[in-house]
């Protein structure tokens, strides 16, 4: 509740000046502590960051403190970060922040610009470019992706075999224009529902139709949002992308009907493990599953490659992030600690020991990485098309309000042009 005399806009610009107030301050700090210091250090990881938790004696023995190292999960880090930031304290000098997160802690000012380092060192070094898109605010970069994925395709090669079709086509596809009409003339010649056997399938419940959407958007030419974060996915490449989709299922009837009720990639993924669907769009950690777990069907027998084409192959970035709170208490330490976990020996060691894919591209195509992350090379070359999700600072609530329009299209209760002009109406009023 508001005290007497405090207006809700007075508050607000009051809470700007402060952050913007921080900023200075933190910038200060940093600059001076760049003339170098051996300063506690303190890490706020994801409870799944193994591989940057290894990382302390080596920050140790080249700057002297080892880290300390608290761990939260990715449900538990929006609650963290902002009761933290919002007290005007910093749970580490460096953190673990999400693509969904980065923009609206940005937007508060509560997160260092690392532009300079970004754009002095670690893209000239091999940092993949395009896993920096939900690290831009307004031009200005607020985070350093250490690990990054994408949705690609995956295939099962014994159905394709059995129906005569080519098991290595694939491969090529994210680089031939017009290829998803191919793909939609192979999952025709799987399809036989009868016998449970769907040329397709995917998680297009709750959120998870976002991905396959933005997929087609973006290859064909279109956007979420415009460089001023305003909502334009109701252009021509929209209504487009809707419309392939619906045609998936009402049309061509290819895809597991049962996918509009799936909300993440474990209810999907059974049929296809069982050797009962063709294509799968989805994270790449499943072509581990699908080729060497005991309880796959299709062991050896899952193909992988970047999305196929409309005009051009696209996805969805899913990187993670390490940034430096204006209100850290050592942000050179926290910029030390960044730059060791994204040196190219510890990314190839990342991505040689650990399920998560390195952000440097010479890791990315290391033997070492590859032996471990067989998928490594399909995630280089997905990163080489457009990924961009779209991330503003009210990415959270735009997406449940987009993804509730595209549920209508998939019932056919409306036509895709009315669901996505009406996401676009009730987005912009979402922001009055």
């Amino acid at each position: 509740m508001l005290c007497k005399g405090i207006d809700r806009r007075r508050l607000l610009l009051s809470m700007g000046a402060a952050a913007m107030t921080g900023g200075l301050l933190s910038s200060t700090r940093l600059a001076s502590a760049q003339q170098g210091n051996n300063e506690p250090v303190k890490l706020l990881l994801g409870s799944h960051m193994e591989y940057l938790q290894t990382l302390a004696p080596d920050y140790a023995a080249a700057h002297g403190p080892t880290p300390e190292i608290e761990l939260v999960t990715t449900p538990d880090l929006p609650v963290k970060l902002n009761s933290t930031l919002i007290a005007r304290r910093s749970p580490g000098d460096a953190v673990f922040v999400t693509a969904a997160l980065m923009s609206g802690l940005a937007e508060k000012g509560w997160l260092t610009d690392m532009t300079d380092l970004i754009e002095q060192e670690l893209l000239p070094n091999g940092l993949i470019e395009n896993s920096l898109t939900a690290a831009n605010y307004q031009g200005r970069y607020f985070g350093v992706p250490v690990t990054i994925g994408a949705p690609i395709m995956h295939w099962n090669k014994a159905l394709f075999e059995a129906r005569g079709l080519d098991t290595e086509a694939p491969n090529n596809w994210h680089a031939t224009p017009g290829s998803w009409d191919t793909l939609v003339e192979y999952a025709k010649e799987i399809n036989d529902p009868d016998n449970n056997i769907y040329g397709i399938t995917d998680n297009w419940g709750g959120v998870g139709s976002m991905f396959t959407f933005g997929s087609l958007l973006q290859g064909g030419g279109g956007r979420f949002l415009d460089d001023d974060l305003q909502p334009v996915m109701n252009s021509e490449a929209g209504v487009e992308a809707l419309s392939r989709m619906v045609d998936l299922l009402h049309l061509h009837k290819v895809i597991d009907p049962a996918a509009v009720t799936y909300t993440w990639v474990f209810d999907a993924s059974p049929a296809y493990l069982a050797g009962q669907r063709g294509i799968f769009f989805t994270w790449p950690f499943i072509a581990g599953i699908a080729n060497g777990s005991d309880d796959s069907a299709i062991q050896g027998q899952s193909g992988y490659a970047p999305n196929p084409a409309l005009e051009t192959s696209a996805s969805i970035d899913g990187s993670e992030f390490l940034s430096i709170p204006v209100f850290a208490d050592n942000p050179e330490g926290g910029r030390q600690f960044i730059k060791l976990a994204t040196s190219l020996d510890k990314q190839i060691l990342q991505g040689s020991t650990s399920p998560w894919a390195p952000s440097v591209d010479a890791a990315l195509s290391h033997p070492d990485v590859s032996g471990n992350l067989p998928f490594a090379e399909v995630i280089r070359q997905s990163y080489q098309y457009p990924v961009d999700g779209g991330y503003s600072p009210d990415r959270e609530r735009w997406q449940e309000i987009l993804t509730g329009q595209l549920s209508r299209a998939f019932a056919r209760e409306v036509a895709p042009k009315e669901a996505l002009d009406e996401a676009v109406k009730l987005i912009n009023a979402s922001r009055t």
